[in-house]
């Protein structure tokens, strides 16, 4: 069991810090997974507390989900009505609390329905994710297991990667992008890699406990034709109830134009979503040293300290580069695994197991 002191720690930074809740407005809490309720129910008592006049809790569970696709038809997938645009449009901030209890449950269904409701949903999260908004995960045996951990060593992980000091981190992430958003191509090279990105003039964004909890990055989006060469990312993932040990994907002029895995066709499945599923909408490079290893979980994966991750699909708002899709995946790679050196406009500045640039230092 998750000690109540962490988790009432945890709530007040996802409250009060993560989402900023003020007196009068309207919150949603969202859990998916029953699992969910510790956390759900310490984030209701910190809300209420702030002076919140409304909090809506929801959940949901992979097994409705389930009999939901095995049974609807298209029109029911389909199917959103304006008074529920109305209730998105009406809360002020929303938390996501991911707590699954079989995250495989849902690893029988046609993706092509899977792709349709997340289409006819896609207006909704548009608008929930234009208000303040907060994603963590709270700790279960499912989880545990995924990440090949026992289940209070996974609580401690999950508890401690997440109640940073997160103004401390944003300075030190500050410093970082104050030398990278100089910075107009980036070339990775490694194990089977070797690929250049353009960022010149993108901007970079700090993540320091507002949008994520583990947080722990700075990200951009890449010039949508300015990606070319081959990466292999090489941390193992989870996406869309899909098991990757490996992604290895040859792009030509910001397209994948080649993709290979243990997974193939799920991976091509996912490619094939939508015009934009087959380019990049993120780049970031992650810098939480709470993670050391890879969990299988995306959430606390791409955050892992001496790694980069980038995410077909949509790209975010803060940071565009014209690219849309109902895909958000972030592929990681570790440098450490890879054998990698990272160069900034021809320049050297990491190497194998460190940054070799003086400015860089302070991230070692």
């Amino acid at each position: 069991m998750v000690d109540k002191k962490k988790l009432q720690k945890l709530a007040d930074i996802v409250v009060n810090y993560s989402i900023q809740v003020k007196k009068g407005e309207k919150i949603l809490l969202r859990g998916y997974g029953f699992d969910s309720y510790p956390l759900i129910k310490e984030l209701y008592r910190e809300a209420i507390k702030a002076g919140a006049i409304q909090v809506d809790v929801r959940f949901s569970h992979d097994e409705l989900s389930k009999i939901f696709f095995d049974y609807a038809n298209e029109q029911q997938m389909k199917y959103i009505s304006d008074l529920d645009k109305k209730i998105a449009d009406s809360y002020d901030a929303m938390v996501q609390v991911l707590s699954e209890e079989n995250p495989y449950e849902l690893s029988g269904v046609n993706i092509k329905k899977l792709h349709v409701a997340q289409k006819a949903r896609k207006p909704l999260s548009d608008i929930l994710h234009k208000k303040r908004w907060c994603l963590l995960a709270y700790p279960n045996l499912a989880s545990a297991a995924m990440s090949h951990k026992r289940l209070d060593e996974w609580e401690d992980f999950v508890i401690d990667t997440c109640v940073l000091d997160w103004s401390k981190e944003e300075k030190k992430q500050q410093k970082f992008i104050d030398v990278v958003s100089k910075v107009k191509k980036i070339r990775i090279v490694g194990d089977e890699t070797d690929l250049e990105v353009l960022v010149k003039g993108q901007k970079w964004i700090t993540c320091c406990g507002k949008r994520n909890l583990p947080d722990g990055e700075i990200f951009t989006s890449p010039i949508r034709d300015g990606v070319n060469g081959i990466i292999k990312y090489n941390v193992p993932t989870y996406y869309q109830s899909h098991n990757f040990d490996w992604v290895k994907l040859t792009l030509k002029n910001g397209k994948v134009v080649k993709e290979e895995s243990d997974n193939k066709k799920a991976l091509t499945e996912i490619l094939n979503t939508d015009k934009g599923s087959r380019h990049y909408g993120e780049f970031a490079f992650g810098l939480n040293d709470k993670v050391k290893e890879a969990t299988r979980q995306i959430l606390f994966d791409e955050k892992m300290g001496k790694s980069l991750h980038m995410a077909l699909g949509k790209c975010y708002d803060e940071c565009p580069n014209g690219n849309d899709s109902n895909v958000h995946w972030d592929l990681i790679f570790n440098f450490k695994w890879a054998d990698a050196e990272i160069y900034f406009d021809g320049k050297k500045v990491y190497s194998k197991t460190k940054w070799v640039d003086k400015k860089l230092s302070f991230l070692n």
